[in-house]
């Protein structure tokens, strides 16, 4: 790619199948991250690297100095999923570069998913590749119920090797990953999140208000393969104080 411009915007998505990419520069020069997959953080994050586990999305600011090339890779990062070392991009800059503003030091209001001091725990187990809690996707069955508009904490554990899991329709913020905060670069508004080796990562997630006892939404983790295997459930949002009476099993011909 040819650069014409003193700094870059990138849209990064990681469209793999089962890799995580770990994304650094070849010659370590540091960049920030600026959004991810809700949109804009609050603040700028300066980074070497990052990483994206499959389904995750983010937007980073580079600087180019006019006439240099370098290159934009993925490094074995000892995880299991992201190993091996290979270059993805090459930029060689223009000898005369536009001018590009400054990175804002503000970007966005970020207001914190808060969490009622009653809020609902939803825990959910990935045990192997095929089940979410000891069970395997049935897209006749409703796993969970959940009144429109709730505010709710989801404990996604993990026994086993690496997984991700996004959630659809929602919103939600990364409290913590086995009991320490995330990277600066994955707070913000989310929809998919790393769920290393044997950890435990805590999530606020916010629904919203459309409800349709019927017609379910998804959660899984977002490696293809364990998906297919099963690894997914559904839940459906309901007018709040009917959570008992939905039916919890539909008919496959629903639309999902």
């Amino acid at each position: 790619m040819t650069v014409t411009t003193e700094r870059v915007r990138f849209r990064v998505l990681n469209g793999s199948t089962a890799r995580m990419y770990n994304l650094t520069f070849a010659d370590k020069r540091r960049f920030h991250v600026i959004a991810n997959d809700g949109g804009l953080l609050g603040a700028p994050v300066e980074v070497e690297e990052f990483s994206l586990t499959p389904g995750e999305r983010a937007e980073i600011i580079v600087a180019f100095a006019p006439g240099e090339q370098v290159v934009l890779r993925s490094a074995d990062n000892g995880v299991d999923i992201g190993q091996g070392d290979f270059d993805l991009l090459k930029l060689i800059a223009a000898k005369d570069l536009k001018p590009a503003p400054d990175v804002p030091a503000r970007l966005a209001p970020l207001t914190p998913i808060t969490t009622p001091a009653d809020a609902k725990v939803r825990r959910f187990r990935l045990s192997g590749h095929d089940a979410i809690n000891g069970k395997e996707m049935d897209m006749a069955r409703i796993d969970e119920v959940v009144p429109a508009g709730a505010i709710e904490i989801w404990e996604i554990e993990n026994n086993v090797y690496s997984h991700n899991f996004h959630i659809h329709e929602v919103a939600f913020q990364v409290l913590e990953m086995d009991g320490s905060p995330p990277p600066a670069y994955a707070t913000g508004y989310k929809d998919t999140v790393y769920v290393p080796a044997k950890s435990v990562v805590r999530l606020a997630v916010q629904f919203g208000d459309f409800t349709d006892p019927a017609s379910p939404y998804m959660y899984h983790c977002h490696i293809l393969r364990h998906e297919d295997s099963g690894m997914m459930g559904q839940f459906v949002i309901v007018k709040p104080g009917t959570e008992s009476q939905v039916n919890l099993t539909i008919p496959t011909h629903t639309g999902h």
